[in-house]
C-alpha cells in the first residue's frame, strides 16, 4: 500500500504493549530488514524491532552536507554508525538506526553484477529481480546526466586512461565508465531502506525502536 507513512507504525521500546502476537517478527531495520517486513505485511501481521532510533533523531543522518560526520563519530553508544572490523580485518561502519547502512552510506546505488547470480547457486527469476530492483528504486533511488565539474573530470580521467567504455548512465553492474543513482536526492536529502516502509500495509506492521533482542525462544507445537 504505497502513500502510507511508516512514522504512524512505529513506537519506542519502553512503549511496547506487553502482550501481543505477530505472525512475523523481523529482527534488524535495516536494508534487508525494512522491505522484508514490508512485503510480509501485505498477507500478514509483523512486527519490526530496530536496536537503533528514527532517522530524524540524528540531525547528520539526512543532509548530503554531514555525509562523512556520522563516519568520523561512529562510536558504540550514542551514534547513528557503529564501527566494527571484517572477517578479513578491515576497519568499517554499519548502519544503527532506522534503515540501517543505507542511512549513513554514501549514497551510491547501483545494481548488483550479474557475476552474483551466476555464482550464488540460486536459480533466479531474473524477471521478477527486475521488478523488485524497480520496487526499491522508485522510493529511493534519484539519477541524472547532469555531473558537477569534478564528477565529469573524474569520467574523463577514466575514459583517457582507456577505462572504457562511457556507458552513460545507468543502474546496471557493467564494465567501463558510468554515471548511476544515487540515494539522495535535487536537494541533497538522504532517502533510504527505511522509505519502504511507506509500501506496508499499515494495519499490519508494528515498528519498534530503541529496541534491544536479548534472546530467541523457540517452542514445539503440534497442529
Amino acid at each position: 500500500m504505497v502513500g502510507m507513512n511508516y512514522l504512524n507504525s512505529v513506537l519506542d521500546a519502553t512503549d511496547i504493549p506487553p502482550e501481543e502476537e505477530y505472525d512475523y517478527i523481523v529482527v534488524g531495520g535495516g536494508t534487508a530488514g525494512c522491505p522484508l517486513a514490508a512485503t510480509l505485511s501485505s498477507n500478514y501481521s509483523v512486527l519490526l524491532l530496530e536496536r537503533g532510533g528514527l532517522p530524524d533523531a540524528y540531525p547528520n543522518v539526512l543532509p548530503i552536507e554531514r555525509l562523512l560526520v556520522n563516519v568520523y563519530e561512529a562510536n558504540d553508544r550514542h551514534s547513528p554508525a557503529q564501527p566494527f572490523t571484517s572477517e578479513d580485518g578491515m576497519p568499517s561502519v554499519r548502519g544503527r538506526v532506522l534503515g540501517g547502512s543505507s542511512m549513513i552510506n554514501f549514497g551510491l546505488y547501483l545494481r548488483a553484477d550479474d557475476d552474483f547470480y551466476a555464482k550464488s547457486g540460486i536459480k533466479w527469476d531474473m524477471d521478477v529481480v527486475k521488478k523488485v530492483y524497480e520496487w526499491v528504486e522508485e522510493s529511493v533511488v534519484f539519477g541524472t546526466n547532469k555531473l558537477t565539474t569534478w564528477e565529469s573530470s573524474f569520467r574523463d580521467a577514466l575514459l583517457e586512461s582507456n577505462i572504457g567504455p562511457d556507458n552513460g548512465f545507468t543502474l546496471d553492474h557493467v564494465v567501463g565508465a558510468k554515471v548511476t543513482g544515487s540515494t539522495f536526492d535535487g536537494t541533497g536529502r538522504r532517502h533510504g531502506a527505511v522509505e519502504l516502509l511507506n509500501k506496508a500495509n499499515p494495519g499490519n506492521l508494528r515498528v519498534i525502536v530503541n529496541a534491544t533482542v536479548e534472546r530467541l525462544e523457540f517452542s514445539a507445537f503440534e497442529s
